[in-house]
């Protein structure tokens, strides 16, 4: 198995450990992290990402970011697209740290399958 197949893989199981809901939405390249309800959240990847997973991975990665770091935490009046009162350092901060959470999720996934074998 390719690596990038085997980190996708792997973060797909750490997203139904986490209770996150999983699905490919059509049409797209990108991914989507909504918090249904106080108990359920969903992560939605892009359909067209099936062709990269290196890409895949590193949006999966990154959306999880948003569950673990800021699940009910974000002010939504600041992040939403359209809101006027969306603030964009605010929402650079948030997406910065969704990133190097993926980042470094990825990294130590790669790094102990590798060690494995």
């Amino acid at each position: 198995m390719e690596t990038e197949e085997k980190v996708f893989e792997i973060l797909q199981k750490y997203t139904k450990k986490s209770l996150v809901d999983f699905s490919w939405a059509r049409d797209s390249d990108l991914g989507i992290y909504l918090v249904n309800s106080e108990c359920c959240s969903s992560i939605y990847l892009g359909e067209l990402l099936k062709n990269d997973l290196k890409q895949a991975s590193k949006v999966l990665s990154h959306e999880l970011g948003h569950h673990y770091l800021y699940r009910g935490k974000i002010d939504m009046k600041k992040y939403k697209h359209g809101s006027d009162q969306r603030d964009e350092n605010y929402v650079k901060l948030i997406e910065a740290d969704a990133d190097a959470f993926g980042a470094g999720l990825r990294s130590a996934i790669r790094l102990e399958w590798c060690y494995l074998q």
